[in-house]
């Protein structure tokens, strides 16, 4: 990278962290003006950050001063630890990736700060949001939202929305979608394909699950699968379904209640059996609780939670139903069940 490359590269970031000087920011608005491969670059720079930034406002506090380059180069030294193989791969330096990547890099590291995330852009400009044993809200450059839960994965290319607005996702999100009938949004979801003009719905694609599901809130999507030579269209209050071993995709009126709990972690129950009950809480919770009893058909619960822990839960289920239970290494076993 040369030295003028440099110097515009210093710009932007002046720029874009409000450090520029009036001299500057005419400096650097006359070079954007002069060709339009030098618009576009200035474009992915500030699309990249304003991605990255997205998570201070929902934090409700500004973009701080950010050392673009002090912060890359922790980066990199955060990459070199991972022992994942394809991270483990990657050996970028300051000069071989664009002020954009080294940007995002710097910005996401200061919001990762306490919370578990990994963003990296590969060598073919891979951006990817992946999450362990948390919850992550991303803001992709269209405007759309997608909350992921635990143990998921979020990839799209540094292009998206110019041609198309494809990603890929792995284990579970939540997707909020802004509509262009030009450029529907694609997920590519465990061989399924999910595709939509703009609306609002849930899918469930983890590689442990014998099913992968797709639940619409608001709008129509179109669900299917290769291989599979069918297709369903789901409304609102439609949940699509396939099972992976018989390779059979249907649609029904979803009847689950608590399919967005994970995110909202609002919890209702109404004459739900103990045991569908404790399915329900291990997957919103991930907590490990099993049933080590009898359980007496007139274990039924009634109730509703809303950002309640899962100590407090337990606490309520068992008094109402007469639980007895232990803890041991993060396990929870129920050993009576009164009812």
């Amino acid at each position: 990278m040369n030295k003028e490359q440099n110097h515009i590269d210093d710009l932007i970031s002046r720029s874009l962290t409000g450090e520029a000087t009036v001299e500057e920011q005419q400096e650097l608005s006359t070079w954007v003006a002069l060709q339009e491969e030098n618009k576009k670059y200035y474009q992915k720079i500030k699309q990249t950050f304003d991605l990255s930034g997205e998570y201070y406002s929902k934090k409700e506090s500004k973009v701080p001063n950010l050392d673009i380059d002090k912060e890359w180069n922790h980066f990199l030294n955060q990459i070199e630890k991972k022992e994942t193989s394809n991270i483990r791969s990657f050996t970028p330096n300051k000069s071989s990736y664009p002020m954009w990547a080294r940007m995002a890099a710097a910005v996401l590291l200061v919001v990762a700060s306490g919370f578990v995330i990994n963003y990296f852009l590969s060598r073919d400009k891979h951006i990817q949001f992946e999450t362990a044993n948390n919850t992550l809200e991303v803001t992709l450059p269209d405007g759309s939202h997608v909350a992921l839960n635990h143990n998921s994965k979020l990839t799209f290319t540094a292009d998206y929305g110019t041609q198309a607005r494809t990603v890929k996702l792995t284990g579970e999100g939540f997707f909020e979608v802004e509509r262009n009938p030009q450029k529907p949004f694609v997920i590519e979801v465990n061989g399924a394909t999910v595709e939509v003009l703009g609306t609002s719905f849930n899918v469930q694609g983890y590689d442990s699950r014998k099913e992968l599901e797709v639940v619409v809130e608001t709008g129509v999507v179109k669900f299917s699968v290769p291989g599979v030579n069918k297709d369903v269209t789901l409304k609102a209050g439609d949940r699509g379904v396939y099972q992976k071993e018989k390779k059979d995709l249907s649609s029904r009126e979803n009847k689950d209640i608590n399919f967005l709990s994970w995110k909202t972690r609002k919890l209702v129950f109404e004459e739900n059996d103990l045991r569908s009950v404790i399915e329900t809480l291990n997957n919103v919770y991930q907590a490990n609780i099993s049933i080590a009893t009898e359980v007496p058909d007139t274990c039924v619960v009634t109730v509703t939670f809303d950002q309640q822990s899962l100590e407090a839960i337990l606490n309520v289920l068992k008094t109402t139903l007469n639980l007895t239970y232990t803890i041991k290494d993060g396990q929870i076993e129920i050993t009576h069940a009164g009812c």
